[in-house]
């Protein structure tokens, strides 16, 4: 089991996100902090990072966000399943395929269709924009409590409010921990959306930016 739970404002994202199929196999393994990346104050192994290395010295693939801020942490592995490899966050070498004989990698994941009679179901978001505790943060809330599995992500633009559509994987989003300051330019126009455990929006909201000065 990894520890992922963090007071900082590192990303949170779904477990097992890039699997073609729940049924693989995993170890737990102490994953090193000096293969983690900086994400605001946190120190994170991002859930898809071939580990230890993208290259032969690989024996898995992280099966979910490892918060590593206070020193190397245990964490789990997938050794042997099918894997779309688009949902990574960087491709894997040819070396690293060689050596993860478990492992099957499908290029791309199929695309996310909504159904017809899921027409009307996006949950709406309640957003507010207040001035934050720093200067350039705005302190956002947005009504809604999240259920099992569940993320926030948010996107911000000077004119128009981002939006996404149900069942649609909000690409280029930032991940939000539902509490921490953003920064936010004053009268820009922010949209935080709700995705589920498969990483699609499931709900959305939008507000006009208030930052402190």
């Amino acid at each position: 089991m990894s520890f992922i739970e963090s007071k900082t404002d590192a990303p949170v994202y779904a477990p097992g996100y890039f699997l073609a199929s729940e049924d693989c196999k995993r170890i737990t393994t102490e994953i090193a902090q000096s293969g983690a990346t900086t994400v605001g104050t946190a120190k994170v192994v991002k859930s898809g990072t071939v580990y230890p290395s993208n290259d032969g010295n690989a024996i898995g693939i992280v099966y979910e966000d490892v918060d590593v801020t206070s020193g190397d942490m245990a964490g789990s592995i997938v050794t042997d399943g099918v894997i779309y490899e688009d949902r990574l966050p960087a491709s894997v070498e040819s070396s690293a395929k060689a050596v993860l004989t478990g492992i099957r990698f499908i290029s791309s994941a199929p695309a996310v269709t909504r159904p017809a009679w899921l027409a009307g179901d996006m949950d709406s978001l309640s957003v507010n924009s207040v001035a934050g505790a720093t200067s350039g943060k705005t302190a956002i809330t947005t009504g809604y409590t999240l259920k099992s599995g569940e993320a926030y992500k948010y996107k911000t633009d000077a004119s128009t409010a981002p939006t996404v559509g149900y069942g649609e994987t909000p690409d280029g989003w930032t991940s939000w921990d539902g509490t921490s300051d953003i920064t936010a330019t004053t009268s820009h126009k922010i949209s935080v959306c709700v995705v589920d455990r498969t990483g699609v929006a499931v709900a959305l909201g939008s507000a006009t930016v208030t930052s402190k000065t």
